[in-house]
Formats: C-alpha cells, sequence, structure tokens
C-alpha cells in the first residue's frame, strides 16, 4: 500500500513517529527511531512512483467471490 499524493521523508516520518507514539508510547517509539526514518524513505519512494491506477491495488474488496474476476 503507498501514500497518495506523494509525501517527503519528512512527512512519512512524522506520521510513523506520530502513531508509533500513539500505539506503543513515546519512550518505545523514540527507540525505533532510526526504522521509523528507514520505513519513512521507503514510503517516501514508492509513493513518488507513477502507478496507474488500474494496476494499483484493491484493498478490503474480495475479487476472488466477483465472477468477473474469476477470468
Amino acid at each position: 500500500m503507498r501514500i497518495k499524493p506523494p509525501v517527503s521523508d519528512e512527512q512519512a516520518y512524522q506520521y510513523l513517529s506520530f502513531n508509533a507514539a500513539l500505539v506503543w508510547g513515546a519512550a518505545d517509539a523514540a527507540l525505533m527511531d532510526t526504522q521509523l526514518h528507514a520505513i519513512a524513505s521507503a514510503m517516501a519512494e514508492v509513493s513518488a512512483l507513477a502507478i496507474p491506477d488500474d494496476v494499483e491495488p484493491i484493498f478490503g474488496e474480495d475479487h476472488a467471490l466477483d465472477p468477473e474476476d474469476a477470468a
């Protein structure tokens, strides 16, 4: 899954660090800082890719049950 529209490394890092602090607390989130920066960098790179909408995966839908997708 990627972020749309494209984001910078810093925007992705802020998003990840804020949510990590909410889930695990500020002290544990601080211990993950190096990993959060690495993930944020990857998220920023992927968000900048030009991928056509018809190739983008659709999450939350069960295509296995749709007869049109069975082909």
